[in-house]
């Protein structure tokens, strides 16, 4: 482990650097269609045909947050035909892209196929989105996802199952406190938790930013100021972002902290081809279309630095340690949670993080799902987590590299069949740790995820 934290801190990383580590009737405007022919479309109605209800994807054009916002664009990919619905909501860094081999699943299995019908979306700013104007908060990209579903034909108003990958764990939660009476059941595929993931900066990254904000190492962004904050967040990426941004610095990047256990990744050896003693996995499409995703997106530092602010449990988060120039920096836990997840049912998933071997997910802490398990039953939802044991080819990007028992693993949870053995079948017999709603010695209300 110190070894590969010295490392880390000579190449200026940190495990925060990404997060990969998605209705019926509207009293909104009018919204139209776009991709093809445009097609107006009244949203007080679910009977009104539309691309994405016939064709499967298309692009829905939405109002703004705000009335003075100018609309955006957002792209809707659909498959399956089951009774069903499943929304997967992606990462940081990607768009609904990142769960093609997921949605190949849904395809090409005649059981998925027939009972869910799966949607995804692009965020505004990746993919096939636009990105009109910025984001204030992770909650904006709720809002313009339930936009979306409101304008799709026959969208459910409940019983829906959403599925929030990494950051998009973060925005599900959004998504659930914008319209928590269309979402049945919950589940998190290394997600960045309810309280967030923290931006720290380490020995590599430290310096002085555009503003001459000096950050050493240690410090955390401060959120007192969000366009001081979304600048310091660039600077903590200046390595591999903005004019950094090369495909090989993505890869680099994406191989050491998103798929290091598939690759059986050499930490000793960071940034050379010695590094992957296991390059299997780099000749699947999978890979290589998630690098191209999180290669060609509109670069938002914004969305990191919010989901480092975000913080929906009652409890504040406060850096143990003052920064160096003396700040106290606390996320504050704004409790809009509250009991918007009774009756629902959740699901958090994660492989668990293995420092000293370089192994498992080593961009979402253990302690993040564990303090999530807590706040969610907090919040009234009955909620199991499986923990999947490192070495065994599960990281962060495990539901890229690993589509099919990601797929499995979801339906044995819909279907009220999770268990430790279950987990383990769909997971291919890789051994789990398995955390019923009912234990208490392991889920928390202490963040320790720094």
């Amino acid at each position: 482990m110190i070894i590969a934290r010295n490392i880390l801190a000579m190449l200026g990383m940190a495990g925060t650097v990404l997060l990969t580590g998605c209705g019926g009737g509207s009293s909104s405007p009018a919204e139209t269609f776009a991709g093809g022919t445009s097609t107006a479309v009244t949203t007080t109605t679910t009977t009104t045909l539309n691309q994405v209800a016939t064709l499967g994807e298309g692009a829905v054009v939405i109002n703004g947050i705000l009335p003075s916002d100018p609309k955006e664009s957002i792209y809707v990919r659909k498959v399956g035909h089951g009774p069903h619905t499943i929304v997967l909501v992606p990462g940081n860094n990607t768009s609904g892209a990142t769960f093609e081999g997921m949605l190949a699943v849904f395809r090409s299995v005649d059981a998925f196929n027939d009972a869910y019908t799966v949607y995804t979306f692009d965020y505004r700013g990746s993919g096939k989105s636009s990105y009109n104007r910025k984001i204030t908060a992770l909650r904006d990209f709720a809002l313009d996802f339930e936009k979306a579903m409101n304008s799709i034909t026959d969208f459910p108003n409940s019983g829906v199952t959403l599925v929030g990958y990494s950051l998009g764990f973060g925005v599900a939660l959004e998504m659930i406190i914008a319209n928590p009476s269309r979402y049945a059941n919950l589940v998190g595929l290394a997600g960045i938790g309810t309280r967030g993931v923290r931006v720290s900066f380490n020995a590599g990254q430290a310096g002085t930013d555009p503003l001459g904000q000096v950050w050493a190492n240690g410090d955390w962004v401060k959120v007192s100021d969000d366009s001081k904050g979304t600048v310091a967040t660039e600077f903590q990426q200046r390595s591999w972002q903005g004019d950094q941004r090369t495909f090989i610095n993505v890869q680099n990047i994406w191989d050491m902290l998103v798929y290091n256990d598939v690759l059986k990744y050499d930490i000793t050896q960071a940034f050379t081809p010695a590094a992957i003693t296991d390059p299997t996995f780099r000749a699947s499409p999978n890979y290589t279309n998630s690098l191209y995703d999180g290669f060609n997106i509109q670069y938002m530092p914004e969305s990191l630095y919010y989901a480092h602010k975000f913080n929906v449990s009652g409890a504040d988060v406060v850096k143990p340690v003052a920064n160096a120039d003396g700040a106290v920096v606390t996320i504050p836990g704004d409790g809009r949670l509250a009991n918007l997840l009774s009756g629902k049912k959740a699901m958090l998933a994660k492989a668990s993080t293995d420092f000293a071997t370089w192994r498992g997910d080593q961009v979402i802490y253990d302690n993040y799902t564990a303090t999530s398990k807590y706040d969610l039953k907090q919040a009234g939802a009955t909620v199991d987590a499986v923990m999947i044991n490192p070495n065994q080819g599960f990281d962060h990007g495990f539901p890229v590299a690993r589509p099919l028992e990601t797929v499995r693993m979801i339906d044995a949870f819909i279907k009220g069949s999770l268990s430790a053995v279950s987990a383990s079948a769909a997971l291919g017999g890789a051994t789990v740790n398995f955390h019923p709603h009912a234990e208490t010695a392991w889920e928390t209300s202490v963040f320790t995820g720094f």
